[in-house]
């Protein structure tokens, strides 16, 4: 999935890696991130299976690779958009963390809940001023659809934390390891 996202932020020119990392601090972080380390060697396959050319460019006097498409690897890039995506499976620490708040005190699970709803909260604020600061510039509609996704599922977060918190027995007696 790293491919394809690599090649739709070349869909509208060709940028260098660090250029891209810093696309994708503005946008896709929020759902989708990753870092050189992967960002690289990616780029060093799409190159090898012919998806993109590599040019050397000097910016600032320093020497850069940018990247650009190739047909190939557009229409590698058109062909994955018209697969319909796969369900995600939900990987979030928190939430495995409630699975486990059976051997935690009450008021330790409370602490947890309070400190991850006021997590959550900012989170909710930080995209909501990102989308304020975007809505007056143009964005493309769909770009913009996936910051609102982000808010409402934050904000969704929020409130069913915000559900345990309420509901949550402050009288369980946690339950010990075997251990002790």
């Amino acid at each position: 999935m790293i491919e394809m996202m690599l090649l739709g932020f070349l869909m509208d020119g060709e940028k260098t890696g660090y250029e891209i990392k810093k696309y994708m601090e503005n946008s896709t972080h929020y759902f989708f991130n990753t870092g050189f380390g992967s960002i690289y060697p990616k780029f060093k396959k799409l190159e090898k299976d012919g998806c993109v050319l590599v040019s050397e460019k000097v910016k600032n006097g320093k020497l850069n690779k940018a990247y650009a498409l190739t047909q190939k690897g557009r229409q590698t890039f058109l062909d994955w958009l018209e697969i319909k995506p796969e369900i995600g499976r939900i990987r979030d620490e928190a939430v495995l963390k409630v699975f486990f708040f059976d051997y935690l005190e009450p008021d330790k699970i409370a602490s947890q809940l309070d400190d991850y709803i006021d997590d959550l909260k900012t989170q909710v604020k930080a995209l909501e001023t990102i989308k304020e600061r975007f809505s007056s510039r143009g964005i493309e509609p769909w770009k913009m659809k996936t910051l609102d996704f982000g808010i409402q599922y934050y904000d969704f977060l929020e409130h069913s934390f915000s559900r345990m918190r309420s509901k949550k027995d402050t009288g369980n007696t946690p339950k010990r390891d075997s251990a002790s």
